[in-house]
């Protein structure tokens, strides 16, 4: 008898999780039951895993997670068989990579900066007091968003015109730039949000006859391939009470600021009698 196993790939800051304080508090007793429940609840953001595994267990959860904005899943040991393709196993995780390292990152991200004429403030260049006072995290969090695998924060703030010129000068090196709530974050040019949950998909097609049903949140521009590859899309609103001009005929507004309207969709998940709507 086949089954269906939900997945839900939600965005964290502004989504899951309050813009300004990081605050989990509004979510987390839904989280709790969305996972009691079997569903799969798969961070999605811009975050680093070691950011992401902080808030995983501040909800008590272990669960596969895509880092830095696409550029990797990486999910407990176990989770995947060995030998689907391209999964690695180290301390305890699994590793699906998509996008190149951070190293490489940088370093094409100097010659863009060498063209730009000036530097984009990379948050690996950048004191983590800084950084801490930058983001309003504590320093052990701002050290954990400065450790990026795949991808490199730029911190310095550019009119939008001025960001769209410098798309070519990404593009040529192989990278992208993408505008987030707070931040720009460049990566790989072939990774993003939307791929990994699309490998997601092919890998636990390979290894389940559950048919996977996906919920999407995010808040954001950042956040429109995310929406664009899942089966049920949701966009909730930014703190100013707006929603992100995304496009998308399939995207649900949700009428709810933040983690509110990420609890208005947990709501309609779980439901009175567990109910899930049929594709």
């Amino acid at each position: 008898m086949n089954t269906q196993k939900i997945a839900i790939f939600t965005d964290l800051d502004g989504t899951l999780i309050d813009f300004d304080d990081y605050s989990s508090e509004l979510t987390r007793p839904y989280v709790s039951e969305l996972v009691a429940r079997g569903n799969l609840i798969v961070f999605c953001s811009s975050k680093t895993f070691g950011e992401q595994r902080v808030l995983q267990r501040d909800l008590d959860i272990e669960m596969p997670c895509i880092v830095e904005n696409g550029s990797a899943i990486i999910a407990p040991n176990g989770f995947w068989k060995p030998d689907l393709p391209g999964v690695t196993e180290s301390g305890g995780w699994q590793r699906v990579e998509l996008g190149i390292p951070s190293s490489e990152v940088r370093r094409r991200l100097a010659r863009v900066e060498s063209k730009f004429g000036e530097s984009l403030r990379g948050f690996s260049t950048l004191m983590t007091e800084d950084v801490a006072s930058l983001t309003g995290l504590d320093l052990s969090s701002a050290r954990r968003a400065q450790d990026r695998e795949y991808s490199e924060t730029l911190s310095i703030n550019l009119d939008e015109n001025v960001w769209q010129s410098l798309d070519s000068l990404f593009e040529d090196e192989g990278l992208k730039c993408l505008p987030g709530g707070r931040f720009h974050t460049v990566i790989d040019l072939n990774a993003d949000k939307g791929a990994a949950i699309r490998r997601f998909a092919e890998l636990w097609k390979m290894q389940s006859d559950e048919t996977l049903i996906s919920f999407g949140l995010g808040d954001s521009e950042n956040d429109q391939e995310l929406l664009e590859n899942v089966d049920w899309p949701h966009l909730v609103k930014r703190p100013n009470g707006s929603w992100a001009g995304l496009s998308g005929k399939r995207i649900e507004r949700v009428n709810g600021v933040g983690p509110k309207g990420w609890v208005k969709v947990a709501k309609e998940l779980i439901g009175p009698n567990d109910t899930v709507p049929t594709l």
